[in-house]
């Protein structure tokens, strides 16, 4: 959801707990530290949540991103209903662009990551959306607690340990992709990360002082523990690099530099050292063929 307030507080954990499925949670609460400044906000996936007419009657001008049909989500009937002029733009996260939609202060992204195959794109594209020093509150499931369940299980540890086994896991940069389906037996879930993993992943999709904690949503219908976030974006990483297809990230210079590193005498030789006598010839071949192809001195 996309809103602009003028001058009003945003919602506070009020609103965490009128979401029915996606609470933001009490560290997440919207409006705290800021209610004093004028904000420009949009919510990414409207279904079930009542973000939208909530900041739009504190005062906010809403945008609200989904990609259903409003109508058949129930958000035309009930914008009717308010007399409300907030607006919905249906279409993805990752066609969300400031293009066609301008930049925005505040970022909702409650319930979504997890249903995409590419989240760090969608994490990169929200940066975008986002002015420099604008917040972003994230919310979704984790893979913490399920991959703690199932280790101990395997080990044969006891229940007692499933608590301690998640406290370590969660502290691991690790996701689960649930291609089975397993975690919650819905086809639409595909990317589960731990505590730490989300953190990573919002930090470098640029996004500084980054906080997630994983706790059970207001209304404890999840059985597992889901991940409660917020994020500033990074003045100094207003356009992160994104990868759309495999190894675009990698420049030209970036792969030229490494081979010719990799190939001077001295780290080539070590590589020698590593391997059977009989693949010395092969790879010192290999080594003229790329060192005729780069520039550089041993």
């Amino acid at each position: 959801m996309f809103g602009q307030r003028r001058g009003i507080p945003l919602p506070t954990t009020a609103i965490g707990e009128a979401s029915y499925e996606h609470g933001i949670g009490s560290r997440g609460e919207i409006g705290d530290d800021h209610s004093s400044k004028t904000c420009r906000a949009e919510l990414l996936s409207q279904v079930r949540n009542p973000y939208t007419f909530e900041l739009e009657r504190r005062g906010a001008q809403v945008t609200a991103l989904d990609i259903q049909n409003p109508d058949v989500t129930v958000f035309n009937a009930v914008r009717e209903i308010k007399n409300s002029s907030a607006n919905y733009v249906r279409c993805g996260v990752y066609d969300a662009l400031p293009e066609a939609l301008g930049t925005f202060d505040l970022v909702l992204f409650p319930g979504v990551y997890y249903h995409l195959k590419n989240p760090v794109l969608s994490l990169q594209r929200i940066r975008k959306l986002l002015k420099d020093g604008g917040l972003l509150f994230i919310e979704g499931a984790s893979t913490t607690d399920y991959l703690a369940e199932q280790l101990n299980r395997v080990l044969g540890l006891p229940k007692s340990r499933v608590s301690s086994t998640a406290e370590i896991l969660d502290g691991m940069p690790i996701s689960f992709f649930d291609i089975d389906h397993k975690i919650y037996g819905d086809w639409s879930n595909w990317w589960f990360p731990t505590t730490r993993c989300l953190e990573a992943v919002m930090l470098d999709s640029g996004f500084r002082n980054v906080y997630v904690e994983l706790k059970k949503n207001a209304f404890y219908n999840y059985y597992h523990r889901r991940l409660m976030g917020r994020a500033v974006a990074d003045p100094a990483k207003p356009n992160p690099a994104e990868q759309e297809y495999e190894h675009d990230v990698i420049s030209k210079d970036f792969t030229t530099d490494r081979n010719i590193a990799r190939f001077r005498k001295p780290r080539f030789d070590r590589l020698l050292s590593w391997l059977p006598p009989v693949l010395h010839p092969t790879a010192k071949h290999i080594r003229r063929v790329v060192r005729g192809q780069f520039s550089g001195g041993e």
